[in-house]
């Protein structure tokens, strides 16, 4: 697959239960570096790139077809799978209210948006085992607290063997600001 780079960020995190004496202590967590966003043509130019017999525009115009259909039939509540890729979908969050005859879209529903989970069957490319089998981690210090960045050389891992210091997991034991995994 690839190789994914993985800055180790260091962060004060508060660690206790709530009502017993709580302390900040130094913890590592993984963050990936990401290499950039790429658009619809840097896509169309790859895909051109793997022996396709489509040329860019096509492949462009394929895609943004898919792209204005996928937005017709999400708004009309339908989900989307694209097999392989994972399952895009409308949700929405309201405010309650006690009696269901007082229950108005309009008035109660505060957010429309759409959620993506991708694909989990056996076979998937995106099912988290095989995203740890294929691809390379390698990392390096970065600290939060000092801004200052160290390379790590030779601290590359990949395949089976790869991962991060807290062995990939995307929860942590802390409780408080700051525990947890670091966002991108």
């Amino acid at each position: 697959m690839g190789t994914i780079e993985i800055k180790k960020v260091e962060r004060k995190v508060t660690v206790g239960k709530k009502g017993e004496q709580r302390q900040q202590v130094k913890k590592t967590y993984g963050k990936i570096i990401y290499r950039g966003t790429l658009r619809l043509t840097d896509m169309a130019e790859h895909i051109m790139k793997h022996g396709s017999i489509y040329t860019e525009d096509v492949v462009i115009g394929v895609i943004t077809k898919l792209k204005s259909c996928m937005q017709e039939m999400l708004a009309d509540g339908y989900k989307v799978k694209l097999d392989g890729i994972g399952t895009l979908y409308p949700v929405l969050t309201s405010k309650g209210v006690s009696d269901a005859k007082d229950f108005s879209a309009s008035e109660n529903v505060t957010r429309l948006g759409i959620a993506f989970l991708a694909d989990q069957s056996k076979k998937s490319a995106y099912k988290a085992s095989a995203m740890r089998q294929g691809a390379t981690l390698s990392t390096q210090l970065y600290s939060e607290l000092t801004g200052e960045e160290t390379a790590e050389n030779g601290n590359t891992e990949s395949g089976n063997n790869g991962g991060t210091e807290n062995g990939g997991g995307s929860s942590s034991s802390e409780s408080g600001n700051g525990g947890g995994p670091v966002n991108p």
